[in-house]
């Protein structure tokens, strides 16, 4: 599980990096049928941040993601809350 938290701790950096308000924004994690769901909440105006132009930035986030799991052979996905 030390691979999750890393790979959680990543993605705080960078979502707190994107926000205008990183005090809103939270990365929290949950598990659905053996694999890790990584849950991006931010404010509102910052929702958009995080999606990109059609998709580019949570997509990117996702391969980012995806390439360390595999490395640890873990499931992973990213979704953002609204």
């Amino acid at each position: 599980m030390e691979a999750v938290s890393g790979i959680q701790q990543f993605l705080e950096f960078v979502v707190l990096g994107i926000t205008n308000r990183p005090d809103d924004a939270r990365v929290t994690r949950r598990d659905q049928n053996g694999t890790t769901i990584f849950d991006l909440t931010a404010d509102g105006e910052d929702i958009p941040r995080l999606i990109g132009t059609a998709g580019g930035t949570v997509n990117a986030l996702r391969s980012l993601v995806q390439a360390s799991a595999d490395q640890h052979g873990l499931k992973v996905g990213v979704e953002i809350q609204d």
